[in-house]
């Protein structure tokens, strides 16, 4: 027998008119009311779903693959608003596992606005990589999406090597034996390699962070990252732009920009899974300063004696904090800096953090309805700033405005890329002084979208895993590339009740489009030679309040 499909649920009782409608409409209380639905057998409902007003939606990434993580993550949601965020499921929690490597965050209460924003910092781990996090500043309804790009161990992406090795600890939780572990980042076409040593001497009692010695084999992990290389900096926990608990002059919760040098991430645990938190006496970690490294504060290369600052990143809370200045040494024909540690966590050697940090507005001439992009920012370095490097790269971004946190120690300019293509389609020309006018003054860029593009108009449903005859239209993101792209480039649009374009397709071409929700539902198409309309499909599961009757 034929389904009967009622978009409305008028010819019923008033009372599942209520539920169903006003209940859907008013976002958070919907969660509660619409589990009173009871749907009746050969009626299809069709319900808007948005669990609050205000979300933001992201990916967990491999950094070398760019594709999500297809393992369980373990999600811990901090900062000022962190009490008012709620899952997809309409749960409010801050510490959970996710499935898979797609989030969505939804907040409850005052919408936020660009001069009173919402912060968020999202911490995230899972097994077999390194942790890392983003702080997010949510500043309307729907919020363009996040990416988080974590290391695997075992297969690191360019700029980043990965070491383990093997000692053993006495039942008090002292090392037996000296113990070296050496690792080298490769070079790449934009960075010289990058050696780096963690050293460990005899009798040093490990703890963990209960206080307990942690005795027997144990294994450290080390991971380096080199500072010159664009893919590492993608993976730097927090971002270069995190804020800082305490700096170098004693400050508290200090925005500003990372330089960094090289970075390390150290794990040491035992076969009985206890971690290593602290050390008795300083483990020193020796990282190198390939040469040529450029220094903002001096406007010159690197040389000996030049000050560099340490800080530690906590993979628990996303932190980072000033540790303490150390001083670059000739060793030989090479530069190095000695760090010592007495704690284990992330490591980061950079030049000094300027104290003039400020967040700049960048606005989009001529951005085309429903259009994303993908906005790059570069720093040119060396003696004449002419050597260019991408410090920062964004998700996709939606709207005519976005910011980005600069100082005035660099030569700054913002690229803006096409999302599909990856080509730059505006520039905001080469600025300095960003903070004292520089970055206003280059602060509107005119982009030239791709010309002859069609669009594809989309609808997006989820159905009930159980069974049940619901149909949802929800507020999603929906990310779309060419077929077989692999590109850590990816156009990524907010539909609203179900509804959204995916725009810039080149005609004739063979695309993907993709709902990330606990795993990936894709829809292959091919664009045609016109604009055209399709339908993506994907399930829930039966924690979503609609589907749990």
């Amino acid at each position: 027998m034929k389904k009967a499909i009622y978009q409305s649920v008028r010819p019923f009782s008033k009372s599942l008119l209520l539920l169903a409608t006003l209940g859907m409409v008013m976002g958070c209380q919907a969660i509660k009311d619409i589990a009173n639905v009871k749907p009746f057998d050969g009626i299809v409902y069709k319900l808007n779903y948005q669990p609050a007003k205000t979300q933001v939606q992201g990916l967990v990434l491999d950094a070398k693959t760019n594709e999500p993580l297809q393992i369980p993550v373990k999600v811990a949601i901090l900062g000022k608003d962190a009490g008012r965020t709620i899952t997809f499921a309409g749960k409010a929690q801050t510490a959970y596992t996710a499935p898979k490597g797609d989030l969505f965050i939804g907040l409850k209460g005052t919408e936020p606005t660009v001069s009173a924003p919402a912060e968020l910092r999202v911490v995230v781990n899972a097994d077999g990589y390194v942790a890392s996090s983003i702080n997010l500043a949510l500043t309307k309804s729907l919020n363009s999406p996040f990416t988080i790009r974590l290391v695997k161990l075992s297969a690191t992406p360019a700029g980043v090597a990965a070491q383990t090795a093997t000692a053993t600890t006495s039942t008090s939780g002292a090392l037996t034996a000296n113990k070296v572990i050496d690792v080298t980042v490769p070079a790449t076409a934009t960075a010289l390699a990058l050696p780096m040593s963690v050293s460990l001497s005899a009798n040093t009692v490990m703890k963990d962070d209960k206080g307990q010695p942690v005795k027997g084999n144990v294994t450290a992990s080390v991971v380096a990252y080199s500072g010159q290389s664009q893919d590492a900096l993608q993976t730097f926990p927090g971002g270069l732009s995190a804020p800082v608990v305490k700096n170098a002059q004693g400050a508290s919760n200090v925005t500003g920009r990372f330089a960094p040098v090289s970075f390390v991430s150290i794990e040491i645990r035992n076969s009985s899974g206890q971690i290593v938190s602290t050390f008795s006496q300083p483990v020193t970690v020796q990282m190198s300063v390939p040469s040529g490294v450029y220094n903002p504060q001096t406007k010159q290369a690197l040389k000996n004696s030049d000050n560099l600052e340490v800080y530690s990143y906590n993979e628990n809370t996303g932190e980072w904090t000033y540790e303490r200045t150390v001083s670059v040494r000739q060793q030989g024909s090479s530069l190095v800096a000695d760090v010592p540690i007495t704690h284990l966590s992330g490591y980061a050697l950079t030049t000094e953090r300027p104290a003039d940090a400020c967040s700049s507005t960048f606005k989009i001439a001529n951005l085309p309805a429903n259009y994303s992009y993908i906005a790059d920012l570069i720093v040119y370095e060396g003696s004449n700033q002419d050597q260019a490097l991408v410090l920062e790269r964004t998700g996709s971004l939606s709207g005519d405005q976005f910011a980005l946190t600069l100082d005035n120690s660099q030569r700054y300019e913002v690229a803006i890329l096409d999302p599909l293509s990856g080509n730059v389609i505006g520039r905001s020309g080469k600025f300095t002084n960003a903070c004292s006018g520089g970055a206003s003054a280059a602060g509107t860029i005119t982009i030239t979208p791709p010309a002859n593009k069609i669009n594809a108009n989309f609808t997006v449903r989820a159905v009930c895993e159980n069974g049940k005859n619901i149909e949802v239209y929800p507020t999603t993101t929906v990310y779309y590339q060419e077929a077989g792209s692999n590109s850590s480039v990816k156009a990524g649009v907010t539909f609203v009740d179900g509804k959204g374009t995916l725009t810039g397709l080149t005609p004739n071409t063979n695309y993907t489009a993709s709902v990330y929700y606990e795993g990936v539902f894709t829809e292959n198409f091919n664009s045609g030679a016109a604009d055209s309309d399709r339908t993506l499909t994907y399930v829930l599961k039966n924690n979503v309040s609609v589907c749990n009757q």
